[in-house]
């Protein structure tokens, strides 16, 4: 038999391998399914804070390469893009945007703007006068579903996020709302993490092997329950069996949900991400076990942590 010169398990030095492959599916596994199951939180016209404060009301941005007037922020980002969502009542989508009290709806022609879902901002083609008043109607994610590594910004922890009657939430933004959304971190948020390939073992008798990778959720909140909680629901996905889709033949079909600016990509499926991923782009299944609940301790008074790790293992039949 002819030795076979070539490396095996991937076609391209540049392809995702399984660890990053299970590491963005058990991301998007995570965010779509907390949303589906109500994660959210609608804010609707006129909505206010449980302290004071209006939620609706977004916050003029200074952003660089744009001017002032262009860019208003919410109290909160990572929004509700997502459709076909079960829990009622369903999210809120960005359908246009409130000037002075009057709608001018998505794709209109006076104040034509674009929506950075993932930062909870609004960009407009043109400068809006110093006295005009942006409100929006929206949906906010509660939990932040993220990788733990290879984040191209220096991240900062914001508490408090939710009380929008603080005073640092006024004109130009001060203390926390004065970093940029790409930088802060709004708790709840879950860090995930997938250590590469931590055992394989064979597959079937002529070929195949199963990759066993070990993925850790870091968690972080501002109250003790509710980091109990999300460590739980992750628990609960113990011994059971999920799709994955190719990251790869997504990033090359266009149909990702964001472009390079974080503003909706035309191209995007129309529903939630993980369901469409994988019927359209199936990579195969992952088995989800040893699930277990590593270290739960408060940091601080307001800041309470959790690490939760299990074992995701894959059949590559061709490896």
């Amino acid at each position: 038999m002819a030795f076979d010169k070539k490396l095996r398990g991937f076609l391209n030095t540049q392809d995702p391998t399984i660890s990053n492959t299970v590491l963005e599916n058990m991301i998007h596994f995570y965010d779509w399914g907390y949303v589906d199951k109500g994660a959210y939180f609608n804010i609707d016209n006129g909505a206010s804070g449980i302290y004071g404060g209006r939620k609706d009301i977004l916050k003029r941005k200074k952003h660089d390469g744009y001017s002032d007037g262009q860019v208003f922020e919410a109290y909160r980002g990572n929004w509700v893009w997502e459709t076909g969502v079960s829990s009622p009542p369903s999210p809120t989508r960005v359908s246009g945007v409130y000037i002075n009290d009057a709608f001018y709806p998505t794709g209109n022609s006076t104040y034509p703007f674009n929506i950075d879902y993932q930062n909870g901002r609004v960009f407009f083609d043109n400068a809006i006068p110093n006295t005009g008043t942006v409100k929006v109607e929206y949906s906010d994610k509660n939990v932040k579903w993220t990788t733990a590594d290879g984040i191209p910004w220096l991240r900062q922890i914001q508490k408090n996020s939710f009380r929008v009657d603080r005073p640092e939430f006024s004109h130009f933004g001060s203390g926390d709302w004065n970093t940029q959304g790409e930088q802060r971190v709004e708790l709840p948020v879950v860090g995930v993490k997938v250590i590469g390939n931590t055992s394989i073992t064979p597959y079937q008798l002529g070929g195949g092997q199963t990759t066993h990778n070990d993925v850790i959720f870091y968690i972080f909140t501002e109250r003790a329950w509710e980091c109990q909680n999300i460590a739980d629901t992750i628990v609960y996905q113990n011994d059971r069996t999920i799709d994955l889709f190719d990251s790869n033949a997504v990033g090359i079909s266009g149909v990702f949900p964001f472009n390079e600016m974080g503003f909706l990509n035309e191209n995007a499926l129309p529903s939630g991400l993980y369901p469409n991923m994988i019927d359209n782009f199936n990579f195969g299944k992952c088995f989800i076990h040893n699930s277990h609940v590593q270290a739960n301790k408060q940091i601080n008074p307001n800041l309470y942590h959790a690490t939760v790790r299990c074992t995701a293992s894959v059949d590559l039949k061709n490896l």
